[in-house]
């Protein structure tokens, strides 16, 4: 039998690239009594990812061997670190009682906060939002749910990383795009005590006004800016002239994105942008909505160019999705939108008319750039030859003029096979079915509450779901799909580890909880009233 230390070095090498995190790799091999296996691995510890071990997983030794065996060889390696929530305490400690608090060559640092189950470590989109007014509101996201830190214990523990001397070398952060970087606790408002190297940031913030006041006070050191807000008015009356003092002469790389619709869209998001006049690498991902300061139009070609191209006169690359909602909005083509962007080498756009009496624009890039798309109708391009939407995950689809039928799921499965987030609203019945079975073979989570029951037996009991761990569905479609005992429905739903319905059923939950697996995670709230 050929051992491992019989093969040769670049075999090794190969299988050790496999190893998908790098701190189990070391904890195998460092300690072993095998130095060319050793020296192998240590060539390969310049990133570590500790992100495999969540609350209750079964790596509690695994963990005590890599501070007391690993850690030693390796913590002047370090160059990347990537730490879950619940490291970030003993981290700090071990290396403020070891290594005088820093790891020197440590330049990026990415903290994974996610939305995690505490029995499994898998990631989960659904919370409480879900059974909460905003997700009554016409053409409002609140897919993905965010995780709010501050006044939490998690939020305590990021404020000792944050002032702590491991930052001081830092030239890169990023945190969970879903997960709100605490406003700063300090009484100077610093985001960053000890940032003179931090350079590259990707953060979500739950302020506009939080997002101006971290540009003020990273000002010339910035240089490539990822925001996700979450929240967009008017908070602060001092807001205006706060925008006026950034000054970010480095920044050459922005990225801004908002998925939950713009309050105010003219007074902060266009000001902002105009003081951002070196940025060369444009990305926008926004949704402007129905309320607050907006334009009285749907954003177009010339909006953009006139309130943000024409203040950045070094930009070289522009991509971005827009999509604004107008209430009772007038009557446009599309060719009229398409026209606008004239400037831009290659724009989608797409109008819908609600008869709930919105409107709705959303013109992008291409080749597109983003990994969800909001509130889709029929009249969507979904599809076409090029595969445009082949990176999407997130999928919402709301249509209240038309239903959608088999053969549109049918082509959802060929045109999105990334596809993992599914939302459908439309209480229209279907007018065409199919018997043909489909499958979504990456899709992890389901919603369906707004819904005629035509989609609910069509996703679960006639379509295959192998990874399916989420459910949020209407109580009454639940019984009915229980009662059905339908076995396609039950396999679809045997991988589930969270079911989340609208209400407390009146009957009994035995046939409901032996419909899924024993140890998922029930969710019944009831929706809060407006």
């Amino acid at each position: 039998m050929i051992e491992l230390a019989d093969l040769p070095d670049e075999v090794i090498l190969a299988i050790m690239n496999k190893v998908e995190y790098r701190a189990e790799l070391l904890c195998s091999i460092i300690g072993i009594g095998n130095n060319r296996l050793e020296q192998l691995a240590l060539d390969k510890c310049h990133s570590i990812d500790l992100t495999f071990d969540y609350f209750d997983s079964p790596y509690e030794l695994l963990m005590q061997r890599f501070y007391s065996h690993v850690m030693p060889r390796i913590y002047y390696n370090i160059q990347s670190l990537t730490l879950n929530v619940h490291h970030i305490r003993h981290f700090v400690t071990y290396v403020n009682e070891n290594y005088n608090g820093t790891l020197l060559n440590l330049t990026h640092l990415k903290l994974v906060f996610g939305k995690r189950c505490f029995k499994t470590g898998t990631p989960y989109t659904i919370g409480n939002d879900i059974n909460s007014v905003l997700h009554g509101e016409p053409l409002f996201s609140i897919i993905p749910e965010f995780l709010h830190f501050d006044g939490t214990i998690g939020g305590r523990i990021l404020s000792v990383l944050r002032c702590s001397p491991l930052i001081h070398s830092i030239i890169s952060f990023e945190l969970d795009d879903d997960c709100i970087f605490p406003d700063a606790p300090n009484d100077d408002g610093l985001f960053f005590v000890h940032s003179s190297q931090l350079t590259h940031i990707r953060v979500t913030l739950c302020r506009f006004d939080h997002c101006v006041r971290l540009l003020n006070q990273l000002g010339p050191q910035i240089h490539s800016f990822s925001v996700s807000l979450v929240h967009v008015r008017i908070g602060d009356v001092d807001i205006i002239s706060k925008m006026t003092s950034i000054s970010c002469p480095n920044l050459k790389i922005l990225t801004m994105t908002i998925y939950r619709n713009i309050l105010c869209y003219e007074e902060c998001i266009p000001p902002l942008l105009q003081r951002l006049s070196n940025v060369e690498h444009l990305t926008l991902l926004l949704a402007v909505g129905v309320i607050g300061n907006r334009p009285d139009h749907f954003i177009d070609g010339f909006d953009l160019e006139k309130d943000i191209v024409s203040y950045m006169p070094h930009l070289r690359q522009f991509k971005f999705h827009i999509r604004s909602i107008l209430i009772d909005a007038s009557h446009t083509e599309v060719d009229a939108i398409r026209r606008t962007c004239v400037k831009h080498q290659s724009v989608g756009c797409a109008l819908d008319y609600f008869n709930n009496h919105y409107g709705q624009c959303q013109i992008y890039s291409l080749p597109f750039i983003g990994t969800r798309l909001d509130f889709i109708s029929n009249r969507f391009p979904l599809f076409d030859i090029n595969n445009t939407f082949s990176n999407v995950t997130v999928l919402l689809l709301f249509d209240d003029v038309k239903p959608f039928e088999s053969v549109f799921f049918e082509r959802v499965t060929q045109a999105l096979p990334s596809l993992r987030t599914l939302e459908v609203s439309n209480e229209l019945k279907q007018q065409e079915k199919s018997a043909n079975s489909l499958v979504f073979a990456r899709l992890a989570t389901l919603i369906l509450y707004n819904v005629h029951m035509n989609y609910a037996e069509q996703l679960l009991c006639r379509a295959r779901l192998p990874c399916l761990i989420e459910l949020a569905i209407r109580n009454d479609l639940l019984l009915a799909m229980v009662a059905g005992d339908n076995q396609q429905a039950r396999y679809n739903c045997s991988k589930v580890e969270t079911l989340r319905t609208s209400e407390l059923p009146s009957d009994p939950t035995d046939s409901i909880q032996n419909f899924f697996p024993l140890d998922s995670c029930f969710k019944y709230s009831k929706k809060e009233q407006k």
